[in-house]
């Protein structure tokens, strides 16, 4: 099968350009994007479904005496 080289201007090219990433630079397709690469999921409840949330009360480590050095200049 022969190949045929076929000339195009530059500014057939942007016009024709133009025209198809405006048609596929759609607001879906950004989101399906990102999802599918499993980057920044778009929907709000499947990223906090994902967070390792547990409530639990913070206590202070415990000093001894022996442990707490003086200050020194």
């Amino acid at each position: 099968m022969r190949m045929n080289i076929i000339y195009i201007s530059k500014l057939e090219f942007l016009y024709t350009f133009k025209k198809a990433f405006f048609a596929s630079i759609t607001e879906k397709n950004i989101q399906g994007g990102f999802a599918g690469a499993g980057l920044v999921p778009y929907d709000l409840k499947r990223v906090i479904f994902k967070l390792d949330i547990r409530i639990r009360t913070l206590t202070p480590p415990t000093l001894s005496l022996r442990t707490v050095l003086p200050w020194v200049s």
